[in-house]
């Protein structure tokens, strides 16, 4: 099953990705993927948003993160677990979730 099956979002939604065409193609590439498997644990997982890095952990060895003027408002996040899409949000709208359930591990 794909984590999304359409890609109708709404106008705000889809005028903001507009904005941002490589993420856009990021994500619609992302959404044909699988789940990632169950017990797989990225190495290394990055937060983006429409400005770069936000953060990241390197396995075990630790995290970065980048300093950002406060008046840099995140217009969406998204989460790359060992450089592949994992997640990706705008607000409260989850647009992609590659990280499987409780209900679809049973």
């Amino acid at each position: 099953m794909l984590q999304l099956k359409q890609t109708n979002w709404n106008p705000e939604i889809s005028s903001l990705l507009a904005k941002y065409p490589k993420w856009q193609q990021m994500l619609l590439s992302a959404i044909e993927k699988p789940k990632l498997d169950a017990g797989y644990c990225p190495f290394v997982i990055e937060i983006f948003d429409q400005h770069g890095l936000l953060a990241g952990r390197v396995n075990k060895f630790g995290c970065y993160e980048c300093t950002r003027n406060s008046q840099d408002v995140s217009r969406f996040i998204a989460w790359m677990f060992d450089g592949e899409l994992a997640i990706f949000y705008v607000d409260s709208h989850m647009l992609l979730n590659r990280i499987a359930t409780q209900e679809e591990l049973t």
